[in-house]
């Protein structure tokens, strides 16, 4: 990793920093298995923010402000993105890490695009470690394609990859462009403020192999809805936030699945491509703080 992108990149991430609203704090934990980057900001029950597979914890700049009024909020780079060490085999074992270094033995994980299957991974993998899931915008395929449906397995290769052009391999060369190319993927691009924009270029340019425009990496996505009467879902209360417009996995799909889980709430969201969180902040947050206010007492 080149060390003056890495600074360009960490100075970029602390210019955009004052767009959360309240004070936030990074801390760097270091692991037998690489070093670990976060924001913390917030006290009380913990809530961990998991960004898609772009950008990194600076996604979450409209969440994690309003979160950590009544949280205490964790948002690490994952593996592989932002500020963190490259990713390991075990796709889990880092957030075991990361949750034991704070101390923190139950928690409510929000995630967006990737960042939710990994949430979703986590929660069927540690049962009693989560007490809630808030999953946006997770890239899906239905339940068909793993039997051998070929109109439904159409629709779940659309869903592992989801259409968008992906660039790898050599740094973007002018901003214009990649900007231009960044903004069609939001529903309203004044809504991107530079600091967030400097931020994602210097990403781009500091990982040449990501493309650093949602949904990214979708792995370990996408995830296969149950078929009818499976009982692949952990127990844990769930809320499915989904964008009217996502290009990567319809709101018809989102239906389908939760259809497909007892007691689940699905929210679809208006004026949004798939990344409500930044695209409609006021209706993403206020629906996930009533949603984890609601089911405080799973984590009594």
């Amino acid at each position: 990793m080149d060390a003056a992108l890495r600074a360009e990149t960490d100075e970029a991430l602390d210019r955009l920093l004052p767009c959360f609203g309240v004070p936030v704090a990074r801390r760097i934990v270091e692991t037998p298995r690489g070093r670990l980057h976060l924001l913390l900001a917030g006290e009380g029950r913990a809530v961990v923010l998991l960004h898609g597979g772009f950008g990194g914890a600076g996604n979450w700049f409209r969440t994690l402000g309003p979160l950590a009024r009544r949280f205490q909020v964790l948002a690490p780079d994952r593996p592989g993105f932002g500020l963190a060490a490259p990713a390991t085999a075990d796709a889990l074992a880092w957030l075991d890490d990361l949750l034991a270094a704070l101390a923190v033995r139950r928690v409510a994980l929000v995630g967006h695009a990737g960042g939710g299957a990994l949430a979703l991974a986590y929660a069927r993998a540690r049962p009693d470690a989560v007490t809630a899931l808030a999953l946006s915008d997770v890239p899906l395929a239905p339940p068909a394609a793993v039997v051998g449906d070929p109109a439904a397995n159409a629709e779940g290769d659309r869903a592992a990859s989801p259409g968008l052009a992906r660039r790898g391999g050599a740094r973007p060369r002018r901003v214009e462009t990649w900007y231009a190319s960044l903004a069609a993927r939001f529903d309203d691009r004044r809504l991107l403020p530079p600091e967030y924009l400097y931020y994602l270029w210097c990403l781009a340019r500091l990982r040449p192999d990501q493309d650093q425009r949602p949904p990214g990496d979708v792995a370990p996505g996408p995830v296969v809805i149950p078929g009818p009467g499976a009982r692949t879902w952990p127990t844990v209360p769930t809320l499915l936030l989904w964008g009217r417009g996502n290009r990567w996995t319809s709101a018809a799909l989102a239906r389908q699945l939760r259809e497909r889980i007892p007691d689940a709430e699905l929210r679809v969201i208006d004026h949004s491509k798939g990344i409500p969180a930044l695209e409609q902040p006021g209706e993403f947050n206020y629906a996930v703080l009533n949603f984890l206010a609601a089911h405080r007492h799973a984590d009594e």
